[in-house]
């Protein structure tokens, strides 16, 4: 009898150790519930002051949290806007109240409402403008309406109620994927035939589940070396047929400029420039007055201007403006020498106060004015025509990257909804980071937490990591260099301690069974755990990738399939079933939960990834298939089997560190100073600071 009580407890205990249980997903309304949560913590520390009103408060925020859960178990449209009326009517409530602690949690309370508001009004607007058009006995037009009024109800509100009620990745997962369908749907919609309500309510959704997942900060202190540079050059300058001597002075100020529609900066500089005006005589001679002075004295003059010039740069999503300003100080230095043959005149001259002296000065006070028109005009020809060329071959440059219609290219990345904009302490870049040209990319399903919205010092690049990783992970596996590989032998080996990861480990595409059976053999007869080959199939569908309420990353594979090497006793198959010298597991989605850190990097020691596989889930349509010398014979093993397998599969994978040392990632120029843990929400922060390599040369 005893025997028989422990046997279900036995299969019960391995079912738990089968992990069959999925990633749990943080609500949607995480960052609010969060807010609350550290003010209640607060309360709670040694000698911490509870305020006089800390009951009302906790009471506050009890009606709070209970109405955001009200919201995410709401059954229909009328349910949720009720939720959302009192939500919003307790947002007003806190609006200007001036405790730090409940201001925060407006912030995060304003951030998650605004955009479900914006939803839920975009959807009634769409049904009120479907039901107020005019009536027809057109069928295929009636059919038309209804089925933009059941699109609405039943289809896409199905799937925002399944986002936000979602209590698994996998679940949440799920739900995103309808959200995105219907994204598509309204795209294409608006694409062939736009129509103002269709229009709003696509815009709607993308600021709810397709935001910007990449948002980087540099400060001025960073940009400095790459945008800070001369603008004056010591040399000649040719113009006009007069040769001016440029000598560059002190650099003389750099600064970020606040801007919204681009990255604007300043350069200033000093210079000087001497010009002999060879033709100064003949100048004076050109009127009546002057041609009497001429016939005295011969005139020379030499123009000296010192100025500061000060080059503005816009660069926006079209390229790069320079935009030249002059500060002249402009004087001139003229002399006189008396002509042959006019002593008479010069004689009569002096007799009514006008001798040399008094002449030159004249005719500098009648030439300075024009003489600084000059030089301030032909400054600005010759500073817009040179800048011009230099702005056009900059352009020609930047065009491959900055193509003009948002965006930002660089090889196979694509940021889409490109923002450039500079403050006085910080420029910063933002927008849609995808696969170039791939399909199903997909954007940030949470907005930055409050934790993130103020910079670091250096570069702060905010990722929201898992829709980053979906988009790029499905655009690799679209390009060519992975379309034609079926599948990848991974073979580890034993090799001396300290050997670089990647020396123990060889890759090969597309085996047949055949030789990675041979190479199952050959590690098994090593007898090392050490030596191992496995192989797994790419899958049809991309994985996806998601974040738990724990801080985990989670990976859920499609199609996965994945062939490992079969214990020995195996090969004579058994109780545990057919002969077999390799387990194949298949399964319709597989999940993978990681927990990682980046250490950061040191003079001595590289940037560093560790952390560990904190779970492995097969799911519960997967199966395990017994294969010997023929693949094409594969025989599944019994649920029983199956189970024993998946505990021993996940006994392994469970807690199995990841420590690699990333050597192979070199930033020029910085280093990696921090990256933070993954927040729930999916976003991450990676701090970069400046080395002292040298930086890339500046705009010029």
């Amino acid at each position: 009898m005893q025997r028989h009580r422990s046997f279900p407890a036995m299969i019960a205990a391995l079912a738990v150790a089968a992990g069959f249980g999925a990633a749990p997903a943080a609500p949607s309304y995480h960052s609010v519930e969060r807010a609350v949560q550290e003010i209640r913590n607060d309360w709670k520390k040694p000698g911490a002051a509870t305020p006089t009103n800390a009951p009302g408060w906790d009471a506050f925020f009890d009606a709070l949290v209970n109405e955001l859960q009200a919201y995410t178990v709401a059954q229909g449209e009328t349910d949720q806007l009720g939720s959302l009326n009192r939500l919003y009517q307790m947002s007003v409530a806190l609006n200007g109240v001036s405790w730090t602690p409940a201001a925060r949690v407006h912030a995060e309370l304003r951030s998650w409402l605004r955009p479900r508001v914006r939803l839920a009004w975009a959807e009634r607007k769409l049904v009120e403008a479907v039901q107020g058009l005019p009536e027809t006995t057109d069928g295929s037009a009636r059919s038309n309406r209804d089925r933009w009024i059941q699109f609405v109800n039943s289809d896409l509100g199905a799937a925002l109620r399944q986002y936000d009620g979602a209590r698994t990745v996998a679940q949440r997962q799920e739900a995103l994927k309808h959200v995105y369908g219907a994204l598509r749907a309204l795209t294409s919609s608006v694409n062939t035939r736009p129509w103002v309500p269709t229009v709003v309510l696509r815009q709607a959704l993308d600021d709810l589940y397709n935001q910007p997942n990449l948002d980087v900060s540099a400060d001025v202190a960073t940009l400095r070396p790459f945008l800070e540079h001369d603008v004056a050059i010591t040399g000649p300058v040719y113009r006009k047929g007069y040769v001016s001597q440029v000598t560059a002075g002190p650099k003389t100020g750099f600064g970020l400029i606040p801007n919204d529609d681009g990255i604007a900066f300043y350069n200033s500089q000093l210079m000087s420039s001497v010009t002999p005006i060879w033709d100064f005589n003949n100048q004076i001679a050109s009127d009546q007055r002057g041609r009497r002075a001429t016939k005295l004295y011969h005139f020379d003059a030499t123009t000296v201007d010192t100025n500061e010039l000060v080059l503005t740069a816009v660069i926006r999503d079209s390229g790069l403006s320079l935009i030249p300003d002059y500060r002249h100080n402009t004087d001139a230095a003229i002399g006189s020498e008396k002509t042959e043959g006019n002593g008479f005149g010069r004689a009569i001259a002096a007799l009514i106060g006008m001798n040399q002296q008094r002449i030159t000065q004249k005719v500098y006070d009648g030439a300075i004015g024009r003489i600084r028109a000059n030089v301030v005009e032909e400054a600005k020809e010759e500073g817009g025509e040179k800048i011009g060329r230099q702005q056009a071959q900059l352009n020609e440059k930047l065009r491959q990257f900055l193509p003009g219609d948002r965006t930002l290219a660089i090889r196979n990345l694509l940021i889409t909804g490109l923002m450039l904009r500079s403050q006085t302490e910080r420029a910063l870049v933002g927008g849609l980071l995808r696969w170039n040209g791939a399909e199903e990319q997909v954007g940030a399903d949470a907005p930055q937490p409050a934790s993130l919205l103020q910079p670091d010092p250096g570069v702060s690049a905010d990722l929201h990591l898992t829709s980053i990783l979906t988009s790029l992970i499905r655009g690799y596996i679209q390009s060519d260099a992975v379309r034609n590989v079926n599948n990848l032998m991974v073979v580890t080996h034993k090799v001396p301690e300290g050997t670089p990861p990647g020396k123990g480990v060889d890759v090969t595409q597309n085996v047949d069974y055949t030789t990675f059976l041979k190479s199952v053999q050959t590690a098994k007869a090593a007898n090392d755990p050490k030596e191992l080959a496995i192989r797994v199939k790419r899958p049809e569908r991309a994985p996806a990738f998601g974040a738990d309420a724990n801080g985990y990353l989670v990976a859920l594979v499609s199609d996965f399939q994945l062939e490992v090497p079969a214990p020995a006793a195996a090969a004579k198959g058994g109780l545990a079933g057919p002969p077999a010298q390799v387990y194949r597991i298949v399964s319709p989605q597989a999940e993978f939960v990681i927990s990682f850190k980046v250490t950061s990097q040191t003079e001595q020691e590289p940037v560093r990834l560790s952390g560990r596989v904190e779970g492995f889930d097969p799911g519960p349509q997967a199966k395990v298939f017994a294969v010997d010398e023929d693949e094409t014979k594969a025989e599944p093993l019994s649920p029983f089997s199956s189970t024993i397998f998946f505990g021993v599969i996940r006994s392994r994978l469970q807690g199995q560190p990841i420590d690699v040392p990333l050597s192979n990632l070199k930033l020029q120029g910085f280093a990696i100073n921090g990256v933070s843990s993954l927040d729930p929400s999916g976003w991450i922060r990676v701090n970069l600071t400046r080395t002292s390599e040298s930086p890339a040369a500046g705009v010029r």
